[in-house]
């Protein structure tokens, strides 16, 4: 059975895509997305589709199918590679941060690795702290960049930043004793 999703004709690039995001990683692999959208979104599409590890099946006017991929680990070797070091790099300080009591309470994760490697040119200068992490899987579902910050005020001002910037978040979530909950979504804030 095909789920569909119908993206509304008022939410601005990133909202689409941060609610056709989080619909897809919802899916199991193989699973399949029909998405309705506004037709001018069709290669915005494409592109995530492409950047993500996504099967983009059809693309015909304001109508696309998506099969649910295994994630996204690079095309050429120089982007593997990248992946893989950055991946080391962020499961090494999650654990570090674990094991000291650090980690954070409040986190936000990315529609792409490719946004995520964006917002990196940006978050340094927006003067608050947060610590660079992978996603946990039961938000991602596959290996994915997060940003964790001790305070939900400051993790929702850095992600209403980037979001108004154009860079493509995708969640607020919070870390409980058994888990994580989602607290509320891109395309649920007005822009």
């Amino acid at each position: 059975m095909v789920k569909t999703l119908e993206i509304p004709s008022h939410l601005v690039f990133p909202q689409d895509l941060a609610l056709l995001s989080r619909k897809v990683k919802e899916l199991k692999p193989g699973e399949k997305l029909e998405v309705l959208f506004p037709n001018s979104r069709g290669e915005k599409i494409k592109q995530w589709c492409s950047e993500t590890g996504n099967r983009l099946l059809l693309l015909e006017n304001g109508r696309a199918l998506i099969e649910r991929g295994k994630g996204f680990h690079g095309v050429c070797l120089n982007e593997k590679l990248s992946f893989y070091l950055w991946g080391v790099k962020l499961h090494t300080s999650e654990f570090w941060l674990k094991v000291t009591g650090r980690y954070p309470r409040y986190l936000f994760n990315f529609i792409s690795i490719n946004e995520a490697l964006k917002s990196l040119n940006i978050l340094p200068k927006l003067n608050v702290k947060y610590k660079l992490l992978p996603s946990p899987k039961e938000i991602e579902g596959y290996c994915g960049f997060a940003v964790g910050f001790d305070s939900l005020q400051n993790c929702e001002k850095t992600f209403l930043t980037l979001l108004k910037t154009g860079l493509g978040v995708e969640i607020i979530f919070e870390r409980r004793e058994r888990g994580f909950k989602i607290l509320k979504g891109a395309w649920e804030y007005s822009l």
